[in-house]
């Protein structure tokens, strides 16, 4: 099968050659486990290979993503955007001023949700983008605070991105007290893969660590490896 590359150097030969084609593919972890720089070395990965990406912000706003990437990495996402390779698209949940009844509620998630889904699938659909970002993935989960609902609306996203076969990375952020994978503990059981990232204590010192926990069609590496942020991106530490 052909595979999609991740560009975490090390990591690709851990998962059988890189992603599955059209796959949705969480990235799970906590307050700064290195999630964005991740789904940055996915798109810079697909810039260098002259594949269309479409990088979808919820939470951060993109000057600042671009400003951090070109600090860290040297990587100059404007310049990569007037190629026509990538495209920055920011979606920011509207909350309604007024306490709304049930039956309210329920209309305005699920035309909200129907809203974010046909933004997102124009995007790519438009640009031709065969790689996609969605960080994060946690807004909608606050958003929509019924379980069942959440579910629903996840499931008719991510039916609706691999109808067009882009290959997408999810974020989604783990609470600081949570023993799951997502606040809402749904979208690691919707998402094709699943792969943590966790920042733990060795002797007196803080590293990161990469788990791939679950990735369908895939005989993939089960161990906890360690990676270090480079100038060159993500590396894995063979051990």
């Amino acid at each position: 099968m052909k595979r999609i590359t991740t560009g975490i150097h090390g990591l690709d030969d851990k998962m059988e050659g890189g992603l599955v084609p059209g796959s949705v593919v969480l990235i799970a972890g906590k307050a700064g486990t290195c999630k964005t720089s991740f789904c940055s070395n996915y798109i810079y990965e697909g810039v260098q290979r002259g594949e269309t990406s479409v990088y979808i912000t919820t939470e951060e706003m993109e000057d600042e993503i671009k400003n951090d990437l070109l600090e860290v990495f040297g990587w100059d996402f404007r310049e990569f955007e007037k190629t026509g390779l990538v495209h920055f698209l920011s979606i920011k949940p509207i909350f309604p001023e007024k306490t709304l009844n049930p039956g309210d509620y329920a209309k305005i998630t699920k035309f909200y949700t129907y809203d974010i889904t046909k933004r997102i699938v124009e995007a790519v659909n438009t640009t031709k983008a065969t790689r996609l970002i969605i960080d994060s993935i946690s807004v909608f989960e606050l958003f929509i605070k019924d379980k069942y609902m959440a579910k629903i609306a996840l499931i008719g996203l991510m039916e609706a991105l691999r109808k067009t076969g882009v290959t997408t990375i999810v974020t989604g952020e783990i609470p600081e007290s949570s023993e799951g994978l997502s606040k809402n503990e749904i979208i690691e059981f919707l998402a094709d893969a699943v792969i943590k990232l966790e920042f733990v204590p060795v002797s007196e010192d803080y590293k990161r660590t990469l788990t791939i926990r679950k990735m369908r069609r895939t005989d993939h590496s089960s161990m906890i490896h360690p990676f270090e942020i480079t100038k060159d991106g993500i590396k894995i530490i063979q051990i």
